[in-house]
């Protein structure tokens, strides 16, 4: 409902995942630093050095923060404020230069990226929104490589999506790598991989949800249409913010569940 808002403004995100979502912990706002400092720890500061002694680049900080404990885990903060952040990489819709490229992580990356740069637009923001509630819901990313590369993670939503469209197919030069050219997986691959397909749906079952109570049979296939929609190949054919708003998971689960924390709705869902 935030990318709703932003969208609603112009503005494309860019950089849309997990680590541009800030949870602002309740009452920090009214605590000085000092009062920080004595009730946590003071940041520890590590300096940051080449392995050749040479200097650092121009862009390169001096050192790091390691990030503080704040004392609670996420599910147990009450009354969150939650932020997108981040808008290093936006862009408005009306930009005379398109975006041909993000620099976003890859895992989070859209098709639209790699076979089709000159259409990057709000639909990008819609991919990586799935992949970010799908990662917030699942614990764990769904087009998750460990090490791998483009080429990896596109096998990787092949295999929970399904083959690409016909003309992105034959435009995939690392295809034979991973496929047959009938689509079958190779069973002689030297990538880092099984051969086989882990759709959407064995994934929202294996996403370690599965035996909650609150998360029934009817919310896991309603959860799916909505991440279906959002990860359509093609970016005209994927649902907007205003449409994911209002999907029947969004209403029926999504919205509650954050209404049952006073977290304020800030779009008209009406």
């Amino acid at each position: 409902m935030g990318l709703q808002k932003i969208h609603q403004r112009g503005v494309i995100h860019g950089d849309l995942h997990p680590r541009n979502i800030l949870l602002a912990f309740p009452g920090i706002d009214s605590v000085s630093v000092e009062e920080l400092y004595q009730k946590y720890v003071p940041p520890t500061r590590t300096e940051i050095r080449r392995l050749d002694g040479a200097p650092l680049g121009p862009g390169v900080p001096s050192h790091s923060v390691v990030p503080v404990w704040l004392g609670s885990f996420c599910e147990e903060v009450s009354d969150p404020r939650i932020t997108i952040s981040d808008f290093g990489e936006a862009w408005l819709n009306n930009d005379p230069s398109p975006r041909e490229e993000l620099h976003t992580p890859p895992i989070y990356l859209p098709p639209e990226t790699t076979f089709a740069k000159d259409s990057i637009s709000f639909p990008a923001d819609i991919w990586t929104l799935a992949c970010t509630i799908h990662e917030i819901m699942g614990e764990r990313p769904l087009f998750e490589c460990f090490f791998g590369d483009r080429d990896d993670v596109i096998s990787e939503t092949i295999s929970t999506l399904g083959l690409l469209p016909e003309d992105w197919w034959k435009m995939w030069e690392a295809r034979g790598e991973y496929f047959l050219e009938d689509g079958t997986w190779r069973t002689d691959m030297k990538r880092r991989r099984a051969p086989r397909s882990m759709p959407l749906s064995e994934r929202i079952e294996l996403m370690g949800r599965k035996d909650e109570p609150d998360f029934s049979a009817e919310e896991a296939e309603s959860y799916e249409r909505m991440l279906r929609a959002m990860f359509q190949y093609y970016p005209e054919k994927r649902a907007t913010a205003k449409e994911v708003a209002k999907s029947d998971w969004m209403t029926r689960w999504g919205v509650p569940s954050l209404q049952a924390y006073d977290i304020q709705i800030p779009c008209d869902l009406s």
